[in-house]
C-alpha cells in the first residue's frame, strides 16, 4: 500500500523592507514643521546666531587676538543664517544653514586660539 500524501502549496510573499535614509526622516519632518512651527524656527535661529553664538565667537576671537579673517568668517556664518531665514526659505534650508553657522562659529571659536 502507499500513501502519497499532498502538502498544500505555501506561497511565500516576499517584500523588501526599505530603511529610509537620514535625510528623507528630516525632509519628512521638515515638511510638517513648515506647516506647524516655521516662525519659531526663523525667530530661534536668528535670535540664536545673533544674540548668543555671533557676540559669544567675536568675544573669543577678540580676546585671541582679533584675526580679521576670523572676524569675516564670523560675519559670513551670521549673514548666512539671517539670510536664509529673511528670504523665507523653507524649514528644510534653514535649519541646516543654522548648524553649519553653529558648527562654523566653534570651528572659528577654536581656530582662533591657534591663530595669533
Amino acid at each position: 500500500m502507499t500513501f502519497i500524501t499532498a502538502q498544500p502549496r505555501r506561497s511565500y510573499h516576499y517584500h523588501s523592507a526599505t530603511k529610509k535614509s537620514l535625510l528623507s526622516k528630516f525632509n519628512a519632518w521638515a515638511i510638517t514643521e513648515e506647516s506647524d512651527h516655521h516662525v519659531a524656527w526663523v525667530g530661534a535661529a536668528i535670535t540664536a546666531m545673533a544674540a548668543v553664538f555671533f557676540p559669544l565667537t567675536m568675544t573669543v576671537v577678540l580676546l585671541n587676538g582679533a584675526a580679521f579673517g576670523l572676524i569675516i568668517a564670523a560675519m559670513a556664518s551670521l549673514a548666512a543664517v539671517v539670510i536664509t531665514n529673511l528670504a523665507a526659505m523653507p524649514v528644510k534650508l534653514t535649519i541646516p544653514f543654522f548648524v553649519l553657522g553653529v558648527l562654523a562659529d566653534l570651528a572659528i571659536m577654536i581656530t582662533s586660539f591657534f591663530i595669533k
